[in-house]
């Protein structure tokens, strides 16, 4: 019998999480005649080659390639291409899973629409994923109408005959971000690249031990001499204009600005964040246009215009001053049971150090207010904020153990409250929970559903657990409580205090007596909660 899927795994001592990938391998409801899997050892050190040759010993459609070690998963990747006797191929990394249905889903959806590229639905376990990519289910998506460069991992669906008929091939040796440049190219190459949002279709783990190739601070010059190969591909690809400023923007957002926030660019060393940001100042001058800038949202403009400036004092102080960011959510309809759908209403706004984050009103426009030295230098165009603002608060079901995530639809009301001449952006959100959805996700057993909502603005996003969604496995029963003390949500106590009108007076303040109101409200808070 012909066979439908190969699945390549490049294989480095994965140690006990090897297991994890094998589970699931074997688990597909694919029969085991109509795909393959080919591990491929690039010169492991622990005991998985010898329980890869005991696997493929007693499992025929499984096949073990050793190799010399060669450093990094495009060889091992390569290995497997020429081995492959599928119709297509799948790569799976040997610390992560396979969903139980996922080959038979995703050859049945390739097959339907003769695709080249299938993207199947992904849940990150301690991993970023790009749920919005997976919103709904579409047959033929390109990289004008769809947000699938922002999603350039290798963990996909290729149809065999196309890779061979354009010669794509990882690049090999011990290089960063091979799996991009393999992507991209197949982007641009594909004639029918589809999207498969349901059901899970690869489940992306975050180890322990942060294992795995790319791990550990990088030499940001080695780094972005790799990222300057990936830009090449783009920028090969594409006329300089509108359609590769759109793709641009993407690598500025990731490969550049989100080096430079928060936690993690203060994590770093002194000496380490001046050479990083050395080498990406040197890839935005020679890469990316200042009207790539245009396209970025306030927050990253503002950014954007500080490495412009060559302002590596201001771009820390932003970095501090977006670690203070957090979300306030306000819940109403919680704690109780329930066999058909019920409802829930939500306010939801971000704070800086317990201040609301705010707009100012300049000539008629909005802009981000910021720390006045950052406002000094960046002019207020670059802080501009559109108005209608896009984005949005989003509410989803996160499940306890593996991270599975179940949007739950809702309808979002942005407004701008004024007070004192800053402005507030608060999102209400009136969402509904269908306690078969999470019922028929559990499969019958038990399960603890986390409500959570994320609010985006302005290029700043941040999230907060707001409620439990409890399934009892017994009765079909779904229970909804209020997320417990300090996971988030303010207590229905607090909202009989007044808490919303708090919010509402603390405008007409100025700041400092602003923040001493919230303070004495927060203590408030947690008296209530004990």
């Amino acid at each position: 019998m012909p066979v439908k899927v190969s699945v390549i795994v490049p294989v480095y001592n994965p140690g006990p999480y090897l297991a994890r990938c094998v589970d699931s391998v074997l688990g597909q409801s694919l029969p085991e005649t109509e795909y393959e899997a080919i591990f491929v050892d690039d010169g492991s050190t622990d005991e998985s080659p010898a329980r890869l040759d005991a696997l493929a010993t007693a499992h025929p459609n499984i096949r073990i390639i050793h190799e010399e070690n060669s450093g990094w998963p495009g060889k091992p990747r390569n290995v497997g291409i020429d081995a492959a006797r599928g119709e297509y191929i799948f790569f799976l990394d040997h610390d992560d899973a396979l969903g139980p249905d996922a080959l038979e889903r995703l050859y049945d959806f390739a097959t339907r629409n003769g695709s080249d590229v299938v993207i199947g639905k992904m849940a990150g376990h301690g991993r970023w994923v790009p749920a919005h990519l997976f919103a709904r289910t579409r047959d033929r998506v390109t990289l004008w109408d769809a947000p699938i460069v922002e999603y350039l991992t290798p963990h996909k669906l290729f149809r065999r005959a196309f890779l061979a008929d354009h010669g794509l091939r990882f690049p090999e040796g011990r290089r960063r971000l091979e799996d991009h440049v393999f992507v991209l190219e197949a982007y641009f190459a594909a004639s029918v690249i589809s999207v498969l949002a349901d059901p899970v279709c690869y489940h992306f783990y975050q180890r322990p031990d942060y294992g795995g190739a790319s791990t550990g601070l990088t030499d940001p010059g080695s780094y972005y001499g790799f990222v300057r190969e990936v830009l090449g591909v783009v920028e090969t690809r594409t006329e300089p204009g509108a359609r590769r400023d759109a793709l641009l923007q993407r690598f500025a957002r990731i490969q550049i600005l989100d080096r430079l926030r928060g936690p993690r660019f203060l994590g770093h060393p002194a000496g380490y964040r001046a050479s990083l940001f050395g080498a990406i100042q040197s890839v935005v001058e020679d890469h990316f246009p200042p009207s790539v800038d245009e396209l970025l949202a306030p927050f990253q403009r503002t950014q954007m215009a500080l490495v412009r400036a060559g302002r590596l004092d201001l771009v820390i102080e932003a970095a501090k001053w977006e670690q203070r960011l957090e979300c306030v959510a306000l819940l109403a309809g919680t704690e109780r049971p329930g066999s058909g759908p019920f409802d829930l209403t939500i306010d939801a706004h971000l704070t800086v150090g317990g201040l609301a984050l705010s707009l100012e009103c300049r000539d008629e426009r909005f802009v981000l207010e910021l720390p006045r030295d950052i406002a000094a230098v960046v002019p207020d165009a670059a802080r501009v904020v559109t108005v209608p603002i896009s984005g949005g608060a989003s509410v989803v079901g996160r499940r306890r153990g593996d991270s599975v995530g179940k949007p739950i639809p809702g309808r979002v009301e942005r407004r701008i409250d004024e007070g004192r001449g800053r402005y507030t952006i608060v999102d209400r959100v009136e969402a509904t929970i269908d306690p078969g959805t999470f019922l028929s996700e559990s499969r019958g057993r038990p399960a603890t559903w986390d409500v959570i909502v994320r609010i985006g603005m302005v290029g700043l996003s941040q999230e907060v657990r707001v409620a439990q969604i409890q399934v009892s496995a017994e009765n079909g029963v779904v229970l909804l409580r209020r997320a417990r003390k300090g996971e988030g949500t303010v207590s229905r106590e607090a909202r009989r205090l007044g808490l919303a009108g708090v919010m509402a007076v603390s405008r007409h303040m100025d700041d400092r007596l602003r923040q001493r109101l919230w303070q004495f409200a927060a203590r408030i808070v947690r008296r209530l909660d004990d």
